[in-house]
C-alpha cells in the first residue's frame, strides 16, 4: 500500500450505480404513449399503471388472497402485454430486501407482493431497514376477503380467511412507512398506484404499503380498461437544492475554520454527491469522518478520518453530511465553542422519536445538489492566505494518514498468514482480486471496520449497506443489486450471524430463479459479536466476563453454511487456511461468472 501524495489533484471519480438526483430527467420517447391499457380485472390494472411508473420486478411471495394477482401476470403475458419481470421468493424478506438492495441502484421503487396480515409479518426488520435506509418499495399485501356469500368473485372459501382478517392489518407497519392506504375501488387504481411510487422515490425515500382484498382485485373495470395518463406523468419530487444564504453562512464558518470536520452517513446513496465532497474536503484541508454507510468517501482518501471521537473534540466547525448518529453524546461531545451545520434531506430526523444533537445552521438539501453549491460558494472566500493556510492543513492531515496506510501496509504481511484468518486479511485478499467494477454490499457487523480499512473501495456507488441496524439485509439485497446492476460482479458481506438472519435458503433459491447470481463471503466468528460487546460494556468486571460466559450469544456447533448453500445450487466452500483464501475468492467469483450463486464461509478467531 503506498503513500499518498499530498499535493492536491482533482480528481473525477467515476460512479457505479444509476442513480439520478433529478426525478425529472426522464427519457424520452419518439414512440407515442397510450393514453389507456386493456385490464379486465383490478389486478391487471394494478401491473398496467405499475408498469407505465417505471416498476420492472414484482418480489413475490403469494397466498390464498394473490391468486388474483398471479392470473394477471399470466394473462396480460399472453395477451403480450408488458410485466414485471417476475422474482419468486420463498421468504417476504427476502422479496424486501431484494426490492430495497434494487432502489440503491436504480432510485426506482420496486413491487413487493406478500399475503394478508401474516405475510406482512414476515417482512421482520427489512421493514425497518427499508424506512432507516430510505429505500423506495411498493409493499402490496392481499387482504382477507369483504363477503362470505359468494356473490361477487373472490369472496371468502377457505377458513384461515376469517382468522386473517384482523382489526388493523396497516398497523403491523404503520411506524415504518410512509403512507399506507387500503384499495377498495377500482375506479380510483389509476390516482392510488402513481401516488404510492411517487411518495416511495420521492426524498427522503422509504416503503408504501397498500391493502388490497380479492373482490378488488377481481372487479372489472368500465370499460375494460385502465387509464395511464397520470402514471405517465408522475415524477417524485425534485429534492431542495438548499437555501442559497444559509449555504454562504456555512461557507464563510468553513473558510474560517481552523479544523473543519465532516462527518457522512448516507451521503454515498447518491454517488454523484462523492466528487464535490471529495473537492470540498480537499479545498479546504477538511477530515471527512465516514459513519459506516455505503461509500461516502473514497476508503483510501488522505482526508479520512480514523479516530472519529478525537477529530469531534478537536472541531471548530462540524458539517454533518446525510448523517444519523454523528457521534455518541456519552462518549464524545464537540468542543463547546464549536459551530455545527447540517445539510441532509430529513434534518429534523422525524420519525426518531428523541434525537437530541445540537445543531446551529440545519439546512435541509440534497448534498448532491448543495455541496457543488457550497463549494463554489467556499471558492469564492479562498484567498491566496487562505488557501496556503488550506494547503498546510491538508498536508498535515495527509502525512499523518499517509504514515498509518503505511504501517497498515507493513502489517500485511503478518495478517497474510495469521491462523484463524484476520479479517482484515479477507479485505486485504478481495481488493486484490475483486473486479474493479464489482458492487458490495456490506453486513458485516463488527468486522466491518477491520475488512474496510484493507477493503480499498473507492468508486461511488461500488459499496452499499443497508443503511440501518436490522440484520437480514444483505443476502436478499444481493440479488435485487444483481437485477439492477446486471453486467457488474455482486458480493455480499456478511457475518455469520447476519446470514441466518438473511435466510439463506430462501435468498439463494431466489438468486437461482432470477438468474441474479452473487458471491456471500461469511466472516464467521461463531457467535453473535453485537450482543457480547454491550455485556463487556455494561459490565467489564461483571460475572459474565469472569467465566467468560455470554448467553445464547456463542454457535458452539455452527451449521455447514458450505453445504447449505450447496443445497440451494450455489457453490460453498469453507475456508480455515489464511493460505487458501485468495483461491477461495477466485473459485467462487468464477462460479459467479458462470451463473451460480457462491458461498465461502471463512473462519475467524471465535469471540
Amino acid at each position: 500500500m503506498k503513500a499518498r501524495s499530498s499535493a492536491r489533484v482533482r480528481m473525477v471519480l467515476p460512479t457505479m450505480a444509476l442513480t439520478v438526483s433529478d426525478p425529472t430527467a426522464v427519457a424520452v420517447s419518439d414512440k407515442p404513449q397510450r393514453t389507456h391499457a386493456p385490464a379486465r380485472t383490478g389486478a391487471e390494472a394494478i401491473f398496467q399503471l405499475l408498469v407505465a411508473c417505471g416498476v420492472d420486478h414484482v418480489f413475490l411471495n403469494p397466498g390464498t388472497d394473490t391468486a388474483p394477482l398471479q392470473e394477471a401476470l399470466v394473462a396480460l403475458s399472453a395477451d403480450g402485454e408488458r410485466v414485471p419481470t417476475l422474482v419468486p421468493c420463498l421468504y417476504e424478506n427476502v422479496a424486501l430486501a431484494a426490492a430495497h438492495g434494487s432502489f440503491l441502484v436504480t432510485r426506482r421503487p420496486q413491487l413487493v407482493v406478500v399475503h394478508v396480515d401474516v405475510g406482512t409479518q414476515n417482512l421482520g426488520g427489512n421493514v425497518h431497514n427499508a424506512m432507516r435506509g430510505q429505500a423506495g418499495v411498493v409493499i402490496l399485501a392481499g387482504r382477507a376477503p369483504y363477503t362470505v356469500d359468494g356473490a361477487v368473485p373472490g369472496s371468502r372459501d377457505r377458513a384461515i380467511q376469517w382468522q386473517q382478517d384482523v382489526t388493523d392489518q396497516i398497523g403491523i407497519v404503520r411506524p415504518y412507512v410512509k403512507w399506507a392506504h387500503e384499495l377498495t375501488r377500482v375506479d380510483t387504481l389509476y390516482q392510488l398506484l402513481p401516488r404510492a411510487v411517487q411518495l416511495a422515490a420521492s426524498e427522503p425515500a422509504g416503503p408504501v404499503y397498500m391493502t388490497a382484498a380479492r373482490e378488488v382485485l377481481m372487479e372489472r373495470p368500465d370499460g375494460g380498461s385502465v387509464d395511464l395518463s397520470m402514471a405517465r406523468r408522475t415524477r417524485p419530487l425534485v429534492s431542495p437544492a438548499g437555501d442559497a444564504q444559509a449555504l454562504d453562512q456555512l461557507a464563510e464558518w468553513l473558510a474560517g475554520a481552523q479544523a473543519p470536520l465532516a462527518i457522512t452517513g448516507n451521503l454515498g446513496r447518491h454517488p454523484e454527491a462523492v466528487q464535490p465532497l471529495v473537492e470540498l474536503a480537499d479545498t479546504l484541508g477538511m477530515r471527512v469522518a465516514d459513519a459506516r454507510g455505503p461509500l461516502n468517501v473514497p476508503f483510501d482518501h488522505p482526508l479520512v478520518v480514523e479516530n472519529v471521537s478525537e477529530a469531534v473534540r478537536e472541531a471548530d466547525v462540524v458539517l454533518l453530511l446525510d448523517v444519523d448518529v454523528p457521534w455518541i453524546p456519552r462518549q464524545v461531545t464537540p468542543s463547546a465553542g464549536g459551530r455545527i451545520a447540517q445539510i441532509d434531506i430529513d434534518p429534523l430526523k422525524e420519525t426518531m422519536a428523541l434525537w437530541g444533537f445540537p445543531v446551529d445552521l440545519p439546512i435541509q438539501a440534497d448534498t448532491s445538489k448543495a455541496l457543488p453549491a457550497l463549494l463554489a460558494a467556499v471558492e469564492r472566500r479562498a484567498s491566496a492566505t487562505a488557501r496556503l493556510e488550506w494547503t498546510q492543513r491538508r498536508e498535515k492531515y495527509a502525512a499523518e494518514r499517509a504514515a498509518r496506510q503505511q504501517a497498515r501496509a507493513a502489517s500485511l504481511g503478518g495478517l497474510r498468514t495469521r491462523r484463524p484468518i484476520a479479517a482484515e486479511w479477507v479485505g486485504a485478499a478481495l481488493a486484490e482480486r475483486l473486479p474493479r467494477e464489482s458492487i458490495v454490499l456490506d453486513e458485516m457487523v463488527t468486522s466491518s471496520d477491520a475488512v474496510r480499512r484493507f477493503l480499498g473501495r473507492t468508486r461511488p456507488g461500488s459499496l452499499l449497506s443497508a443503511g440501518a441496524p436490522g440484520l437480514g439485509w444483505a443476502l436478499g439485497g444481493a440479488v435485487g443489486v444483481r437485477l439492477a446492476a446486471p453486467d457488474q460482479t455482486v458480493v455480499a458481506l456478511v457475518g455469520d450471524g447476519s446470514f441466518v438472519f438473511g435466510s439463506p435458503v430462501a435468498a439463494l433459491w431466489a438468486a437461482q430463479q432470477a438468474h441474479a447470481p452473487f458471491l456471500a463471503i461469511i466472516l464467521n466468528n461463531y457467535g453473535y459479536n453485537a450482543s457480547k460487546m454491550p455485556v463487556l460494556g455494561l459490565f467489564p468486571d461483571g460475572a459474565s466476563q469472569r467465566a467468560d460466559a455470554f448467553p445464547g450469544v456463542r454457535f458452539a456447533t455452527p451449521p455447514d453454511y458450505a453445504a447449505l448453500a450447496r443445497s440451494c445450487h450455489a457453490f460453498g466452500e469453507r475456508v480455515e487456511d489464511p493460505s487458501d483464501l485468495v483461491a477461495a475468492i477466485d473459485r467462487g467469483l468464477a462460479a459467479v461468472a458462470a451463473g451460480q450463486a457462491a458461498v465461502l464461509d471463512v473462519a475467524l478467531a471465535p469471540i
